[in-house]
């Protein structure tokens, strides 16, 4: 008898801890959406920017509150939960709100059902693109301004100019390149030709 309450009973301690953490990670997340549509850091333009600081602050107060039940939570439950909450908020951020907000491929979407009923080719989709996101929008005035920000570039005698941690950055993104096999025209390397599959001529 003694045997089997012992086994029941490390099975309940993990099932609670296992619903700790979904309930903490889902008490973070609504705190991070309440928090985007609240003007709090509202003054950083680089929506990344201000979801990190969301993210962090939205953990940051799921640990609070569990501290406030100590004789609930133990420290190890507390950061455990914090850092779900903020890991689970960074990868939406970035798999959602970042990439609606900077994906080309979006922007052609719409645009391909914005001009249903007209006559639409390859051709025409790339003049809506130039004169919509590159003119009307003035996206690369945007990206210029966001990489200001970041110190990837800077003005030199009215010259755009990489900066040194630009070229860190840039030496970063062509090792990820080549290490998951993206395309690598995005960072200034030479596309890979496709491979010969054709058999070889006797």
């Amino acid at each position: 008898m003694s045997r089997s309450s012992g086994k029941v009973r490390p099975i309940k301690q993990i099932f609670s801890l296992l619903l700790t953490l979904m309930l903490a990670v889902a008490a973070g997340f609504a705190l991070y959406v309440g928090l985007t549509r609240s003007p709090l850091f509202a003054g950083i333009s680089i929506l990344f920017y201000r979801g990190l600081l969301l993210c962090a602050l939205s953990a940051t107060l799921v640990m609070a509150a569990m501290a406030l039940r100590r004789r609930r939570f133990d420290v190890a439950t507390i950061i455990a939960a914090g850092s779900l909450s903020l890991s689970f908020n960074i990868c939406f951020l970035i798999v959602l709100p970042v990439t609606l907000d900077r994906s080309i491929s979006v922007f052609m979407l719409a645009q391909i059902e914005q001009h249903q009923d007209e006559a639409l080719d390859s051709r025409r989709i790339t003049d809506i693109f130039v004169r919509k996101y590159v003119g009307d929008m003035r996206q690369m005035d945007r990206r210029i301004a966001e990489q200001t920000a970041s110190g990837n570039i800077a003005v030199v005698d009215g010259n755009i100019r990489v900066t040194e941690q630009g070229h860190r950055f840039l030496a970063l993104s062509r090792t990820l390149a080549r290490l998951f096999g993206t395309d690598p025209r995005f960072v200034g390397l030479p596309s890979v030709p496709p491979a010969n599959t054709s058999a070889p001529s006797h």
